[in-house]
């Protein structure tokens, strides 16, 4: 068991790289060792750069030394005075006034200082404090969902038969028992993310454990689940927790302090975003220092009458919940006479016998719904169920599995048919607008004017009506300011109400809004539902996506609950007698089947060590270079053939498996041949086409042997696991851990990129810009996935940061990459194969090397 460890801020900021002002500034805070502590304040007080700091993910090691002063707080009185003194730069001030040393980190970050954990500074304390981020997605290293759990423990050497155990512990934890080890984390769904990265951090057995807003997107069920697991790991261990969760109801009884911050001259200074991508719509004056402005008992803090939680944007938990705070629907005097529930009768998009999924392979079938005018659904279930996948193919933007999806006469006008599958972009914007829950995947344009202009402008709508409704949408989402601005500059509520907006500018009768709500405090969260709401009148069909009960209440909604087969659904208490709430069932999520993948067709290849079939690749395939004749090349495919139909190859499974060559093959056969070396005969001549008995030659040798390099090669490595192939690096071939599985980190980086891009292709249709060429779709695209990858980049790095790898210490292996004499006679086999090709060709007197 690992001992629990006290957590002290000394006097500690931090300034991003390329940022103006401090995230942080002069924060100081201890936390006693088994404490279980609530950080609480207004969104863009830097709660989450406090979290990242107290797992020294921020500064450099400079950084990190203790400052012990007398007389600290009357030096920092005179910092705050020396600061708001003209033409002093942000860095020479704290010089001046004798604080804390500024230390500038590999990034560009300043930090002032330290974050100490049991006395040590926090770099030093690898493994010790576990973290877990906002953005679930990022924190998966590797492509298998039980590696990613037991990649913090490998990297604190825990021995290899403690590991697994330890895994199926943290998935049962999180509610997770069950699923497959092998399982792809390209299947999983946003909620089931979020309970992976959690299980990551429970598997370290932390002395610290850091959770940062862990339950944001999770359903009801799944909070709870959490919560227990939590609970679990601090009665077992008794470790510290410090926690940052705007909707801190469910984890009251397991806080015993609540501390809640504040700037110490409250003054603001705009809004903006931070590196992590953290909201930043306070942000912090030069003089700003952060301060706690509570910090007691739950019941000392949320009973405390001078405290204004409004304002702060802070929920308060149920149990300190007055009349006053609690949240019912709403009503307005402008509203319509009909319920939400309802709308006015109008039916604008149906579904029949509807059935929903990827990749051909239906999650739900024989769905019949049906979506009025003015009417708000919310599409309700556990994470995973298929919410957004319904969602998507109602908008037009998922092909459905089978049935259909029917717009109405009304919405259908002068469209392309009835299906909004079949709608051209264009048709389809000024009718169905659909908001991802990532509103980055959304931006097409370079300032906000033009993002809410880009709609109309596709519709056909002149310049000056366009450019007069996108002022008139920007006024009423409180926009107006940022016109010019950088959508990406903009802080993460600006963006969601941004989307919403951009939406709304092509007068859309169907509105569907995948987690409008998500990671946001009270005020913007009430920001929002107010504009949710206020769209009623305009008779839109609002849908909405979410697991947020209260977002529920608020709207008055009507119910879609999506339910695995056999289950009673989570939302029974709301529904009562109310007919608006509707079922479909689904395929369970955590017993949704995939098949081991396996690394080879060839049981033979697939029991090789992956490094040493990469080398094998390199054996039978480089030697070939040195000779371009026919008779070798034959040789070496003839073999080539028969020995992979003894392993277990077909003649056509390896034409299909090798067909790049079979194409690459013919075409630069034929160039050789045309263009290639001349001698012996002319067969024809024209322009500089010059064809002869020698040109012929090399081109049937150069023919064979692309065959005969391309085929064993691609055979080889064909379905190598990257995550087995990096272990076999770091155990079998000892090459450094940082570069091994830095390269592996994206690797899989990579593949979540194919989804941004998909999802940026699908919101570029849903805005009217899915019928442009592919040519001048790209760049625009290519820049928004260029933003994506450097933000999915940097927070990967920090999440593996937070495991503890890049430690010197060894680091154990979960999967124990084993070498055979098979393996070593499979080598023999490769390097003998060309040799013998090439033995032949020198005792026929075909062999010339390199071609002469």
């Amino acid at each position: 068991m690992i001992d629990n460890a006290s957590l002290r801020f000394d006097n500690w900021g931090y300034r991003h790289a390329s940022r103006r002002n401090f995230a942080v500034r002069g924060l100081n805070l201890s936390i006693e060792a088994g404490q279980r502590v609530l950080l609480l304040g207004a969104s863009g007080i830097g709660k989450s750069t406090i979290l990242e700091g107290a797992a020294g993910l921020l500064g450099s090691d400079m950084a990190d030394a203790p400052v012990e002063r007398p007389g600290q707080f009357e030096q920092e009185e005179r910092f705050d005075r020396s600061d708001e003194r003209d033409g002093v730069s942000d860095d020479e001030s704290v010089q001046m006034a004798g604080g804390p040393q500024t230390v500038v980190d590999e990034e560009g970050g300043i930090t002032e200082g330290a974050v100490l954990v049991d006395g040590v500074p926090v770099r030093q304390a690898r493994g010790r404090v576990g973290l877990v981020l906002q953005d679930p997605d990022a924190q998966a290293v590797f492509q298998r969902l039980g590696d990613n759990v037991a990649f913090g423990p490998e990297n604190m050497n825990v021995p290899l038969e403690k590991i697994w155990p330890c895994v199926d512990e943290s998935l049962a934890a999180v509610g997770m028992k069950g699923v497959q080890l092998h399982r792809s984390v390209m299947h999983l769904s946003g909620g089931q993310m979020q309970r992976l990265a959690l299980a990551g951090a429970l598997a370290m057995r932390p002395g610290v454990l850091l959770l940062d807003e862990p339950t944001a997107n999770l359903d009801p069920d799944g909070v709870e689940q959490v919560v227990d697991a939590v609970r679990e790991v601090l009665a077992d261990q008794h470790a510290t927790m410090v926690l940052v969760e705007h909707r801190a109801g469910s984890w009251i009884d397991l806080i015993d302090r609540v501390v809640v911050l504040g700037l110490a001259d409250g003054d603001a200074a705009g809004t903006r975003v931070t590196q992590n991508g953290e909201d930043e719509e306070i942000g912090h004056a030069v003089s700003s220092r952060t301060v706690v402005v509570a910090d007691g008992t739950p019941d000392e803090v949320f009973r405390n009458p001078d405290l204004d939680f409004a304002a702060l944007g802070i929920w308060l938990p149920e149990r300190y919940r007055r009349p006053s705070d609690e949240i019912r629907r709403i009503h307005t005097d402008d509203e319509p006479e009909y319920p939400a529930s309802t709308g006015n009768g109008e039916t604008l998009l149906s579904t029949s016998d509807l059935a929903i999924g990827r990749n051909g392979e239906a999650i739900a079938e024989h769905i019949d719904l049906d979506f009025n005018a003015g009417q708000i659904t919310a599409l309700v279930g556990a994470n995973g169920a298929g919410k957004s996948t319904l969602s998507l193919t109602l908008a037009g933007l998922l092909e459905p599995v089978d049935g259909r999806v029917e717009a109405s006469p009304a919405l259908a006008e002068g469209a392309r048919g009835d299906s909004p599958i079949a709608w051209r972009s264009t048709e389809l914007a000024s009718r169905i607008s659909y908001v991802f829950q990532n509103p980055e995947h959304q931006f097409a344009c370079g300032s906000v004017l033009e993002e809410v202009m880009l709609g109309p402008l596709r519709a056909g709508m002149p310049q000056s009506e366009a450019e007069s409704r996108a002022r008139e949408l920007l006024e009423r989402f409180n926009l107006i300011r940022y016109e010019r601005a950088n959508p990406y500059t903009l802080s993460g509520g600006e963006k969601r109400r941004l989307t919403v907006a951009a939406s709304l500018a092509s007068a859309p009768r169907v509105l569907i809004l995948d987690e409008p709500t998500f990671g946001q405090d009270r005020r913007t969260w009430m920001q929002i539902v107010r504009l949710i709401h206020s769209l009623r009148g305009d008779g839109v069909s609002i849908i909405v996506v979410t697991h947020d009960r209260e977002l529920v209440t608020a709207l008055g909604a009507r119910l879609v609950e999506l339910i695995p087969d056999g289950a009673s659904g989570e939302w029974q208490e709301q529904k009562g007698s109310d007919p608006t709430h509707a079922r479909v069932e689904v395929s369970s999520v955590n017993e949704r089947e995939e098949p081991v993948k396996v690394s080879s067709r060839s049981p033979f290849l697939a029991s090789l060590n992956p490094a040493y079939r990469l080398i094998g690749a390199f054996l039978v395939s480089l030697p070939m270079l040195l000779s371009l004749d026919w008779i070798s090349a034959s040789v070496a495919l003839v073999l080539e053939f028969a020995v992979l139909m003894t392993i277990g190859f077909t003649p056509w499974r390896i034409v299909r498996s090798t067909w790049p060559v079979f194409i690459g093959a013919p075409g630069s056969a034929l160039a050789v041949w045309l263009y290639g070396k001349q001698g012996g005969d002319t067969w024809f001549q024209w322009g500089m086409i010059h064809v002869t008995d020698r040109s012929s030659e090399l081109a049937i040798a150069t023919g064979l042997r692309i065959l005969a390099i391309g085929i064993p090669a691609i055979i080889t490595i064909l379905g190598v696991d990257s995550t087995d192939l990096a272990d076999a690096f770091s155990q079998v071939l000892h090459l450094p851990d940082r570069f091994v599985y830095g390269g592996l980190a994206g690797m899989r980086l990579f593949s979540v990129l194919q989804d941004d891009w998909a999802a940026l292709t699908a919101s570029r249709r849903s805005r009217g810009l899915g019928d442009d060429s592919k040519v001048k779709a790209f760049f625009p695209q290519a820049f928004a996935l260029l933003v994506l990858s450097i933000r999915r980049s940097t927070t990967l790095a920090t999440a593996m940061e937070a495991r503890g790898f890049g430690g010197d210490g060894p680091r154990s292996h979960a999967r124990v990459s084993e070498v055979h004499t098979r393996d070593r006679m499979f080598l023999v086999g490769c390097l003998a194969l060309p040799i013998v090709a090439l033995t032949v060709a020198a005792l026929t007197g075909s062999f010339s090397f390199l071609g002469n």
